[in-house]
């Protein structure tokens, strides 16, 4: 039987069952597969078994998450974690044009 849990990375809510938890145990932790990756990535760096470079390549190569992405669709705890490992998404600056002071 299954019942609804919530998925630790990013949220969303999704079917669970406990008693399906030898073929699909990640669910219980993750909605999704790429979820369970962040989250394998996560916990390996917060142990020490990856460094920050290390766990930043391996979120570029395995989840295709990089600095310069939107990481709202996770939980905040989840992506301050991620950001202090990735480093923060830059701050997109105004573009100033070449206009004449009489406008201003």
């Amino acid at each position: 039987m299954s019942k609804k849990i919530k998925c630790w990375i990013c949220g969303a809510p999704h079917d669970y069952c406990p008693t399906c938890g030898q073929t699909h145990g990640w669910k219980y932790v993750a909605d999704k597969i790429e979820c369970y990756d962040v989250y394998l990535i996560m916990e390996d760096y917060r142990s020490g078994a990856l460094n920050k470079s290390k766990a930043a390549k391996e979120l570029s190569e395995r989840c295709g998450i990089n600095a310069g992405d939107d990481l709202s669709w996770m939980l905040p705890q989840i992506e301050k974690i991620i950001r202090e490992i990735i480093g923060e998404k830059e701050k997109a600056t105004k573009k100033t044009e070449n206009k004449s002071k009489l406008f201003d």
